[in-house]
């Protein structure tokens, strides 16, 4: 008797195609944890449409879109810096705790700083996104329509955050 074949997780950085696994995958898993995923997948496709979006990436396995991560431009001031908002990110609801979203972050946070992105902001649980780095201590002194102690941040490039006033979500957020 021989063993199943373990199955390869391969991160593409071109999602063309997609957009409807992207979507369904999105509603599922936030609507399992949070109760609603509509928004998230409405934010997805007002950041494709606005031109907004840095990296989007997806997770296949075995020829099946398991994860999605996407990575938007914001806007900051003073502009000296491009910097980005990572989220929505998610695996398919019976892959999650597989390392899917962890596959994503890390490949996106690659995509990131090959298109001289300074700073990554993020919002969400800081236990999980204090993993890659993030921390709510650098998004501190940034003004941002959601700070607080879930807004965190990650410096691309050192020292970076510590001219900036204020960054803002690409309009897709706000619009849902």
């Amino acid at each position: 008797m021989t063993s199943p074949q373990p199955t390869v997780l391969t991160i593409l950085r071109d999602c063309g195609g997609h957009a409807a696994e992207i979507a369904a995958i999105t509603r599922d898993a936030f609507r399992a944890r949070y109760g609603s995923g509509d928004a998230e997948a409405a934010i997805l496709a007002g950041l494709r449409k606005g031109g907004d979006v840095i990296a989007e990436l997806v997770a296949v396995e075995d020829g099946q879109v398991v994860g999605h991560a996407m990575f938007s431009g914001m806007t900051v001031d003073p502009p000296l810096y491009r910097m980005a908002a990572l989220g929505p990110v998610c695996a398919q609801i019976d892959r999650q705790g597989a390392g899917i979203g962890t596959a994503l972050i890390r490949a996106g946070l690659v995509a990131c700083a090959e298109q001289s992105v300074a700073a990554v902001f993020v919002l969400g649980d800081p236990s999980y996104y204090g993993r890659f780095g993030f921390s709510a201590a650098k998004a501190l002194a940034v003004a941002c329509a959601y700070s607080g102690p879930h807004l965190q941040a990650l410096e691309l490039t050192p020292g970076v955050l510590s001219g900036v006033k204020s960054v803002a979500y690409a309009p897709a957020f706000a619009a849902v």
